[in-house]
């Protein structure tokens, strides 16, 4: 089970007036078809020609494949899609982690919009056709959008600033600065209690 800034697994009970937008779109649904999308997406960019890959592959996932490549990302993929379905453990995600994520969710956030209204309600049943407020998903599961951040602008905020405006998640730094991530990086943190109150 994957952590996010909200459990993504409790189905919400009451509906308060001021979560009324976006309250019928499932939070876990709507990442489980991104990442199930994505695992075609990978397939069908493996066979493609080299160079024409890798030309879909930066359009689909601009922001992830600054550090990353199709054969990385597709393990990035995996990892998301396994800890999400996995029901006996909890599991923290990094900045590499929530880029690539982002960029799958933005991808499935696009093809919704610019679809059909019966593609709409193949993508997502739940909101019959309604528009996704995808700020409104992005403030209510992400901690925040910080690996969006320009490079030049990141690397000149002083370190205590960084502290103050939370920048010390970890890999910030390198997938701001499009560093390859570690082996260590790639995999998912196991925790080791449940991270929600009850």
């Amino acid at each position: 089970m994957l952590v996010f800034k909200k459990n993504i697994y409790e189905q919400p009970s009451v509906c308060h007036p001021e979560n009324s937008t976006q309250q019928n779109l499932n939070a876990h649904d709507f990442i489980f078809r991104s990442l199930t999308t994505d695992r075609e997406i990978f397939y069908g960019l493996q066979q493609l020609p080299e160079q024409e890959g890798q030309n879909h592959f930066k359009i689909l996932f601009p922001h992830a494949s600054r550090f990353g490549t199709i054969s990385l990302l597709n393990t990035f993929s995996r990892t998301l899609l396994e800890g999400l379905v996995d029901m006996n453990q909890w599991y923290t995600m990094n900045a590499y982690h929530m880029t690539y994520l982002f960029d799958s969710l933005h991808g499935t956030f696009e093809d919704y919009s610019y679809s059909e209204p019966e593609q709409r309600n193949e993508i997502c049943p739940e909101l019959k056709g309604e528009a996704i407020d995808f700020d409104h998903f992005l403030e209510n599961y992400f901690s925040g959008t910080a690996f969006l951040m320009d490079a030049e602008r990141y690397n000149n905020i002083p370190p205590d600033e960084k502290v103050r405006l939370k920048l010390t998640v970890p890999c910030l730094f390198g997938v701001i600065n499009r560093l390859i991530p570690a082996e260590e990086e790639v995999r998912l943190i196991t925790n080791s209690e449940t991270p929600y109150s009850s």
